[in-house]
C-alpha cells in the first residue's frame, strides 16, 4: 500500500491514448518526478498511476491531476504541467 500524492497524477493507457503516445508522455511524468507507476514522491507532493480510460478519447493522450483533465499532451509539455503545482 502505497500512499496518494497531494496531487496523484493519473495517466491513461487505453487504446486510444495508446496508440496516440501515451506511453512516451508516462515516461516524461516517470523522468520530471524521478518515482516509478505506484509511487510517491518523498516530499508526499505527487503520486504517479495509470487507469484504462477517462472517456476523453478525442482528447488523446490524456492524463488527469486530481480532478482536471490534460488532453493532447506530448512528453514536452510534461514539466510546465508539474511547474504549476509545485
Amino acid at each position: 500500500m502505497e500512499p496518494k500524492g497531494e496531487h496523484p497524477i493519473d495517466v491513461c493507457l487505453g487504446t486510444a491514448c495508446y496508440v496516440r503516445g501515451a506511453e512516451k508522455v508516462l515516461d516524461a511524468f516517470q523522468r520530471e518526478l524521478g518515482i516509478p507507476v505506484g509511487k510517491c514522491t518523498p516530499d508526499g507532493k505527487f503520486s504517479l498511476n495509470t487507469l484504462r480510460c477517462v472517456g476523453a478519447c478525442g482528447l488523446a493522450p490524456v492524463a488527469m491531476i486530481g480532478e482536471k483533465v490534460y488532453g493532447r499532451l506530448t512528453p514536452d509539455l510534461v514539466p510546465g504541467i508539474i511547474a504549476e503545482y509545485k
